[in-house]
């Protein structure tokens, strides 16, 4: 699964991700520009401690995801890649992923061997590397995830205007919009409490597709399992 797509898909409108808000008191970000929203929106997700994203992809790869993460670079949740799901979940600086049948058979590179790393490893945890080594590093580490948004931050982006406000999951948002390349995203963001991002929708381009944030700053508890086959010991 590509590191990018989620990459590309939360830094597109602002360097943005999508958070969930706390708070009841307006913070009038509705009537400020939308550099200066931007900017503000840059802080609030920098200051994130944990979350959980909901993530769909509904391009050529159909690609899903849904994480509970933190700035420590723990997580637990499931992935998806057109059809196939495992659980997955990282912490002490490792990976671990429980998949299905179908995972095996798209990735594990014959039938044949897909049988047999389904026999071999069973109902088990299977781990899939140590930091640096592993694909669900950039995926687990929310640093890793929002360390885009510094870059956008005090920079002006003529393709993206304020839209309208609105209502998400019963908080008030005001809208960013940002279009290029035949690709349009809509960014959600709470003018109540902090300026998190709620949601955000892609439509059109080559990874339409649409996220959202909960349970921000609550913790985020990972257990490492005891009976983890070691994915290298399997030639995986």
């Amino acid at each position: 699964m590509r590191k990018s797509v989620v990459a590309a898909a939360l830094v597109s409108a602002l360097g943005v991700t999508a958070l969930s808000a706390c708070g009841s008191e307006d913070s009038g970000l509705a009537g400020k520009s939308a550099e200066e929203i931007q900017d503000e929106t840059v802080d609030a997700m920098r200051s994130a401690k944990s979350m959980t994203l909901d993530f769909k992809q509904t391009g050529t790869q159909q690609t899903s995801m849904n994480l509970a993460l933190t700035k420590g670079g723990e997580c637990k949740g499931s992935i998806g890649l057109n059809g196939a799901n495992a659980e997955v979940l990282r912490v002490d600086g490792k990976s671990y992923m429980k998949p299905d049948t179908k995972f095996w058979e798209q990735n594990a590179g014959s039938p044949e061997q897909a049988q047999l790393i389904a026999a071999t490893v069973g109902d088990r945890w299977v781990e899939t590397g140590s930091t640096g080594q592993d694909d669900f590093g950039a995926f687990c580490d929310l640093d890793t995830v929002l360390k885009g948004l510094d870059e956008d931050k005090g920079d002006k982006n003529d393709n993206t205007e304020k839209g309208d406000e609105g209502e998400v999951r019963g908080t008030p948002t005001i809208t960013l919009i940002t279009k290029k390349d035949g690709e349009t995203t809509t960014v959600h963001i709470a003018t109540e409490g902090e300026p998190y991002i709620l949601k955000m929708e892609i439509e059109g381009g080559d990874e339409p597709g649409s996220a959202e944030f909960t349970e921000f700053n609550e913790k985020v508890e990972v257990t490492a399992p005891t009976d983890a086959v070691n994915l290298n010991e399997l030639g995986g």
